[in-house]
């Protein structure tokens, strides 16, 4: 992935752009164009001097684009949106706008047995090549394949197209997830697609707003769990895909997504590429987390609710013995299975913390939880209820005592109780009747949301640039980042080769990680060591062969198994590794390369995830525009254009 020769791409002619194109002109004004408008815009040649095709290259493409005025910026991002193209491979049909070329959507879903498509595709996109630690060009076995050699692409090729059209796809859902969540089209935290659908239409954007007219579509309540990879899920995600992209459509009406989100998801690509190419160490010394993290709040005055929640939850994770399940390739994915049984315990005991009564009594796993604590201490999560109105139309509250949705009860029946004005408060007042604006019941339904959506989990990719946001004095982080929680986080006890030959190596791993852990295996239980070892790792342990973050001194007191619990004063955390990078499990080669132990999807998956964010990062951004500029050896043909860049990116100039 190292010093890879991308082809050079010389700008023949914009010639006249910016005489002919006013910079305020409107939408529906009459405008000249150029009299080379369906001429090259671009040349592009491979190493041997050899022209190359380019689809979609007239001088029109740009031209048009440039109607609305910014000239000399529209100019750069449509040339590296098109370099782009060049090198990741073009979307789909539609963008390729009738060119004869295998577009990323086809390469990746060719399922044929010769794999022709796919192989054609990637011969000519050198991005989805299989390198060595030297930048050589290697087949599948680390032969090494010469210039003008002929190949054919191997599985780990094609598996890189694949991941990258993946990825292309989380990053649409990604973006549409953020449309639908922040800004005007959500209110009291329900999301109205038509109102996004509508403003897109109005601003001349090719989305199906007839379509979503007739669907006859309500405001729809933003589940705080939703992934936003899920945003397009048929049954709990939030949008309809094809009111933006009328994928299976002879005729193409409805292209928001090609239009709007591509270009920006590519010119994204193209830093990230940048990194990949000439600044690998920064995405592998990124000291990169994927983390799942629980907080248990303290509410009210009263915190043994919360006290005895941890300790309940710090119980349930030693006893928590998660076996491996085989994949459809032979793989073990113990991992993985790690993170979805997390994924569902801290969901639980997230539930359970908040005290909403009709959540724990839909779900058995909290309702489980909630009666074993209950044995534990009577007044602990004690069900009681509050009832207002007259009948027949009196409604009654159930409720657990000194949670977040007690004390919420506890406040709405001390508004309602209140005889005069001299006995409200006014506090309340506000709170449930939004300063006089709402009915109280509203009120009520909206505070009880607030609840709902409260984030007691995190969890995602994380890079030490760009820490998550977690307890208030960022110990966490401090603890999270550190170079030994990567060290002592390999995948022993979680993944198999196909073969299934690492057995024995993860088993002796395991035994002798986990030994200076403090958690050793007695037969089939897992136990707290008797004594301190002065081995011992002072920031991540190993329970079961998931990993947890270690706060010695915080809350532990004289029992270890609390080691794993930190507590900041207002609540607890328990933070569960499910992955720490380092260098050598980004290679693509070695005993801990996420390839051997994962596959290369999986690799791709996390060097896209982490690439994402280090580009976020720093001047990648102006770095890589400069970087790609230089490749491209352009020739100007207008001042103002030559006066922008020489401006912005002065080295291109020396």
């Amino acid at each position: 992935m190292s010093n890879k020769k991308y082809t050079k791409l010389a700008v023949l002619s914009l010639l006249g752009v910016m005489s002919l194109v006013g910079c305020n002109s409107s939408s529906d004004e009459i405008y000249a164009k150029p009299t080379n408008y369906e001429d090259s815009v671009v040349t592009i040649k491979n190493d041997a001097g050899e022209e190359q095709d380019v689809h979609n290259n007239i001088l029109s493409i740009i031209y048009d684009s440039m109607h609305d005025g910014s000239v000399p910026s529209k100019v750069l991002e449509k040339v590296l949106y098109k370099y782009a193209e060049s090198i990741v491979g073009v979307y789909n049909k539609y963008t390729a706008k009738g060119e004869d070329v295998i577009t990323l959507e086809e390469a990746a879903n060719d399922s044929s047995a010769n794999h022709e498509k796919i192989n054609q595709f990637i011969k000519v996109h050198k991005a989805y090549w299989l390198y060595n630690e030297d930048g050589e060009h290697i087949k599948e076995d680390g032969t090494v394949i010469g210039e003008k050699e002929e190949w054919t692409p191997c599985d780990t090729e094609r598996n890189n197209v694949k991941s990258k059209l993946d990825a292309i796809e989380l990053r649409i859902a990604e973006e549409m997830y953020s449309k639908a969540t922040t800004g005007s089209y959500t209110e009291k935290h329900f999301f109205k697609e038509l109102d996004l659908v509508k403003a897109l239409y109005k601003d001349n954007k090719k989305v199906d707003y007839e379509g979503a007219k007739a669907a006859g579509l309500l405001p729809t309540l933003v589940d705080y769990q939703l992934e936003e990879s899920e945003v397009f899920d048929t049954t709990k995600g939030l949008l309809h895909r094809e009111f933006y992209q009328d994928k299976d459509a002879t005729e193409r009406k409805f292209t928001y997504i090609e239009d709007e989100l591509i270009p920006t998801i590519y010119n994204d690509l193209l830093i990230e590429q940048y990194l990949l190419d000439e600044d690998l160490a920064a995405v592998r010394n990124s000291r990169a987390r994927k983390i799942n993290v629980i907080k248990i709040e303290k509410y009210s005055s009263f915190t043994n609710n919360a006290d005895l929640l941890i300790k309940h939850l710090v119980n349930a994770i030693y006893e928590n013995a998660v076996t491996a399940a085989t994949t459809n390739d032979g793989i073990e994915t113990k991992t993985s299975v790690i993170e979805q049984t997390y994924d569902k315990l801290f969901d639980t005991y997230a539930i359970v913390n908040k005290g909403l009564y009709t959540q724990i009594s839909n779900n058995a796993d909290a309702t489980a939880v909630v009666n074993d604590l209950k044995q534990a201490a009577s007044d602990i999560y004690e069900l009681k209820s509050y009832t207002y109105g007259t009948a027949p139309d009196d409604v009654t509250l159930n409720y657990y005592n000194n949670t977040a949705y007690g004390d919420l009860v506890k406040d709405f029946e001390k508004f309602l109780s209140a005889e005069n004005y001299e006995e409200l408060d006014s506090s309340l007042y506000n709170k449930f009747t939004g300063s006089g604006k709402t009915t109280y019941e509203e009120g009520l339904d909206q505070a009880t949301i607030e609840i709902d959506q409260t984030k007691s989990i995190t969890k995602g990719w994380f890079i030490q640039s760009t820490q998550p946001s977690l307890d208030g004095n960022g110990t966490i982080n401090d603890r999270l980042f550190k170079l030994s929680v990567a060290n002592n986080k390999y995948e022993v006890g979680g993944e198999d080769d196909s073969a299934g030959t690492d057995d024995a190596l993860i088993a002796s791993n395991l035994e002798t990680l986990t030994e200076r852990d403090r958690i050793v295996k007695d037969g089939s239980t897992w136990k707290v060591r008797d004594a301190v070892s002065d081995k011992e790792n002072k920031y991540i342990c190993s329970i079961n062969g998931a990993y947890f973050l270690k706060f010695e001194g915080q809350y532990s007191q004289d029992d270890w198994t609390n080691d794993i619990v930190y507590d900041d004063g207002d609540a607890y955390y328990i933070v569960n590794v499910l992955e720490a990078v380092k260098d050598n499990k980004l290679r693509a080669k070695g005993d801990y390369s996420y390839s051997k132990l994962r596959g290369t999807s999986f690799l791709n998956e996390v060097i896209d995830e982490i690439s994402k964010k280090v580009a976020e990062t720093g001047s990648y951004a102006s770095l890589a525009k400069e970087h790609w500029l230089k490749q491209m050896d352009i020739t100007y043909h207008d001042q103002k254009v030559y006066d922008y860049f020489k401006d912005n990116y002065p080295d291109l100039f020396d």
